[in-house]
Parts: structure tokens; C-alpha cells; sequence
């Protein structure tokens, strides 16, 4: 356990050889299918004129497809997964995960996005009334907690990165009970992960550089590196197959 990050990218490379066309086709194809469904919905808002009823159309419908999106994306994961135990995938398995209990997935988006509220709000509400008001003191302290919200919303997001990958390989498993593992899996795990997402950056900039045709190759990369991270917290690279692990989930 506890492979440099380094050699996390290793097997990372090492698994996607022969691989490379599926998952960036599966990626390309979930971005053309969020885009088609989006346009429409885009181009009424702006035909209308601004109208509060096509705009608020228009955000229900981003944040459908932001859900299905996430669904879509756990399926290329499970596809990527796939890869790193020698299973036999197909580009079908980015669809798979909606019948797996799609719920599961719809629970930890909720409670992702509602830690993420929680740590935010405080420091927006401040912030804006200093702003709004005209208040020094208000907009300083609100800037300060703001600042503070990220730092917070960051320490839960590590502590909890593994939740959807819990999710992905147990079925039977709810979300709660998923945060609960990743949780207890992230312990003395998160400065680690983090030294891998740093390490990623110079990456990201190259994927932006070329005006985000990169990021069909990066992002793959990266996903497949968390994937090698994930196997080594839980242990499965040492054991050099797939055993569940002994823990007794409760279904949500």
C-alpha cells in the first residue's frame, strides 16, 4: 500500500494500453450526448429574450444533465476499473451504472453538493451583504470566511473522494453507508491523494493549451491514476485480485 504517486501513473499508463480508443471514445461520446441535450434548451433562453421561465428551464435541465452526467461518468470508471483487473469491457458499460441502483448516485450528488453548500454559504451571505451594504468590515470578514468555506469544502471532498468508487463496486451498498468507508479509507490517505492531484497540474495546463483537445488523453490519464490510487488504499494491488473487503454495509 501507499505507492508513490509516481508509480500510481505507472500502472496507470500500464493499464490503458490498448485501451486509449475506448475510454476517450466514451468520453468524447458522453460530452456529445450532454451537449446535444443542452443546446436546445440554451438557444431557447436566448431566442426568447432572457425570459425567467426559459432560464429556469434551462437550469433544471443543466442540472438533470449534470446528474446524468455524474451517472454516465461512474460507468466509464467502472469501464476503467475494468481495465486495471483485466475484466473484459465495452463502451456499453457507460450506460450500466443506471441499472444499478442509479439512486445510490443521486444521493451522494445531493450530499456532495450540500456539503459543499453548507462550507460556502456563510462566507457568499457575508460577503454579499458587506458588498450590498456597503460595509467594510462585513466584506472583509465575509471574504475571510469564503476563503475559509474552500479550504473546509477541500478537507470533505478528500476525505469522501472514494465514496463514488465505493459505490461503483458495491451494488449493494448505499450512499451513506459509502462517505462512511471512504471516510475510514481516507484516514492518513488524504495528503497522499492531494500530492496526486498537484502533480497532475502541469497536465491540466497542457489540456487548456491546446484548447481542451488534450484533455481527451489527460483526463482519461488522471481517472485511471485515481483508479490505481483507489486499489492501492483498499489494498487489492497487494492482493493482486479483487476480495471484497470485510465490512458490513447497510443499505440506504
Amino acid at each position: 500500500m501507499n505507492r508513490t504517486s509516481a508509480e500510481l501513473k505507472r500502472l496507470a499508463r500500464k493499464h490503458l494500453v490498448g485501451h486509449w480508443g475506448l475510454v476517450i471514445g466514451a468520453t468524447l461520446l458522453l460530452a456529445l450526448i450532454m451537449s446535444a441535450v443542452l443546446i436546445p434548451f440554451y438557444f431557447l433562453f436566448l431566442i426568447s429574450g432572457g425570459g425567467i421561465v426559459q432560464f429556469g428551464t434551462y437550469l433544471a435541465a443543466t442540472l438533470i444533465v449534470s446528474i446524468v452526467s455524474v451517472i454516465m461518468q461512474c460507468g466509464i470508471m467502472r469501464m476503467q476499473m475494468g481495465f486495471a483487473r483485466n475484466q473484459e469491457t465495452g463502451i456499453g458499460m457507460m450506460f450500466g451504472e443506471f441499472t444499478r441502483r442509479p439512486d445510490r448516485y443521486i444521493v451522494g450528488i445531493l450530499m456532495m453538493s450540500g456539503i459543499g453548500l453548507i462550507c460556502m454559504l456563510p462566507g457568499i451571505v457575508c460577503w454579499t451583504i458587506g458588498i450590498a451594504a456597503d460595509l467594510a468590515a462585513a466584506s472583509v470578514i465575509g471574504f475571510a470566511l469564503y476563503l475559509a468555506g474552500i479550504v473546509l469544502m477541500l478537507i470533505f471532498v478528500f476525505r469522501f473522494s472514494l465514496a463514488f468508487f465505493l459505490l461503483i463496486d458495491h451494488p449493494q451498498m448505499g450512499a451513506v453507508a459509502s462517505f462512511r468507508e471512504s471516510a475510514r479509507l481516507m484516514d492518513g490517505n488524504k495528503r497522499h491523494l492531494l500530492y496526486i492531484y498537484l502533480s497532475c497540474i502541469g497536465w491540466g495546463f497542457l489540456g487548456m493549451l491546446s484548447c481542451g483537445l488534450g484533455m481527451l488523453w489527460i483526463s482519461p490519464y488522471m481517472s485511471q491514476t485515481l483508479v490505481s490510487f483507489y486499489l492501492d488504499v483498499t489494498g487489492e494491488l497487494d492482493r493482486g485480485q479483487k476480495i471484497e473487503p470485510e465490512i458490513y454495509f447497510h443499505e440506504q
